[in-house]
């Protein structure tokens, strides 16, 4: 999600709940001032500074059921996850910004009620009322949002809120102590927030100092075998192995820029007014003229999507074509095809070349290139995936028992219902790669399988 995004979010729903306090603080208006003051005769006074942080913590509860809420219907998979710290453990494999955003968010989100809650009396300055509070507002959240199916119960989403309210609270009593009784017995209310830092920025280091990135492949948590039937055809070797690793031609905002230019260019594009949509890991590049034109790209690897929207055209179908003709079309894109790659007819117009994981010297080819062909004789479509990787180094990987051992531990990644497995039956085994966080193709171990009838390959590092 870009920071536009979640800005926007934001500012929809302040103006929601700016109206509702409006409309709420009318009405509270009418009832105390009216009914209680002068009709009731009542002698109780508000001070405006109750009256600014009643409206204000009234204001960020109706935020923040309209951000978990009001921000999803119905067709928003729901469920349960009560497995502990999952959320992290996802974010860390797949390393995304939007994963991270997840978890961060969850904490900053409750920030504001440790911070305004005990402003609105001096009884709720006592820890016991702020976090009891905000433990059963983030539980209510929960509980609701599995009943209603608008969310997914999670404990790591009851951490995080509760831990963002600790910060929160740490932040506003620290600040009352200071003034009281010197910074020194502030200390430990801004110890939390400070916790915090601390662990993210050594975990973000540790991983920026490290060799390789991060596998996606990597479960959150491990899946019950304990009544698991398993079958295996394969003799599996208990000797380690050197294998090499690979790296993909990533790119940064500015270098992807460039390429895409190059690519309008050759098409006789004019490539100067193009839209250019950022996120963390990729980019939305748009042409937006009499025809419109459009190219995906993913920093982490250089792969990209084509389209030329022309192909709505009314005039314009598929046309089935000779494969030379195609590489011909394909090298006015840049696009040379490695030899040896197998072709073949997906559709009527459809093509697609694929190689797996072809060796020349020190580089690995690997992916898939599919194309769309018109009867204008152009390809007005194309998705190519077909990567050239750089050999880094090798490296020793685990034994096929080491890596099976993980299987039967349940350390892979699959949702099975309930988290359990009926049977297993493994057909083959293999070194295959995949691509981590920082754009590296790793070895790891490709388990062809049948599970509960379902075929599936689980894949298992192999570092």
């Amino acid at each position: 999600m870009r920071l536009q995004e979640i800005m926007s979010i934001v500012k929809e729903y302040f103006l929601l709940a700016l109206i509702a306090v409006m409309v709420l603080g009318f009405i509270f208006f009418l009832g105390y001032f009216i009914v209680y003051r002068k009709l009731l005769g009542g002698k109780r006074r508000l001070s405006r500074k109750h009256l600014l942080l009643g409206g204000l913590f009234t204001g960020y509860v109706i935020m923040v059921i309209g951000v978990t809420f009001l921000n999803r219907d119905s067709s928003y998979p729901g469920g349960i996850n009560v497995s502990f710290l999952s959320s992290y453990r996802e974010a860390w494999y797949s390393f995304s910004v939007r994963n991270w955003q997840f978890v961060y968010l969850n904490i900053f989100m409750f920030v504001p009620f440790g911070i305004l809650f005990p402003l609105l009396h001096t009884r709720f300055q006592k820890t016991v009322w702020t976090i009891g509070i905000a433990a059963l507002f983030t539980l209510s959240i929960e509980c609701v949002q599995l009943i209603t199916g608008y969310g997914v119960f999670e404990v790591d989403d009851l951490i995080n809120n509760l831990l963002g309210a600790i910060i929160g609270y740490g932040i506003i009593m620290g600040s009352i102590t200071i003034r009281k009784k010197g910074i020194k017995r502030s200390f430990v209310y801004f110890s939390p927030l400070l916790l915090v830092v601390i662990l993210s920025g050594s975990m973000f280091a540790y991983y920026y100092l490290k060799d390789f990135g991060n596998l996606s492949i990597m479960p959150n948590y491990k899946i019950n075998m304990e009544n698991t039937t398993i079958t295996i055809d394969v003799q599996l070797d208990d000797h380690r192995r050197k294998v090499p690793v690979y790296k993909a031609p990533g790119y940064t905002k500015g270098s992807a820029d460039e390429f895409v230019t190059d690519f309008f260019k050759r098409m006789n594009i004019d490539a100067m007014n193009k839209e250019v949509i950022s996120y963390p890991d990729e980019g939305v590049y748009w042409i937006r003229d009499e025809i419109s034109y459009n190219i995906w790209f993913r920093f982490l690897d250089g792969s990209y999507s084509y389209s030329d929207f022309s192909s709505f055209d009314e005039d314009k179908e598929l046309k089935d074509v000779d494969e030379e003709t195609l590489k011909e079309n394909l090298a006015k894109f840049g696009i040379d095809v490695p030899q040896d790659s197998l072709f073949q007819k997906v559709d009527t117009g459809i093509y697609e070349w694929t190689l797996d994981k072809k060796v020349i010297e020190n580089q690995l080819i690997d992916g898939s290139l599919t194309v769309d062909y018109y009867n204008d004789d152009t390809v007005k479509r194309l998705d190519n995936h077909l990567i050239t990787y750089n050999k880094v180094k090798d490296v020793q990987i685990k034994s096929e028992q080491e890596a099976y051992k993980e299987i039967l531990d349940g350390k892979f990644k699959y949702y099975p219902e309930n988290n359990m497995i009926e049977t297993l039956h493994i057909d083959k085994v293999e070194v295959s790669y995949y691509l981590d966080s920082k754009g590296y193709y790793q070895p790891v171990y490709a388990f062809h399988s049948t599970v509960d009838g379902r075929e599936m390959t689980i894949f298992i590092s192999g570092l």
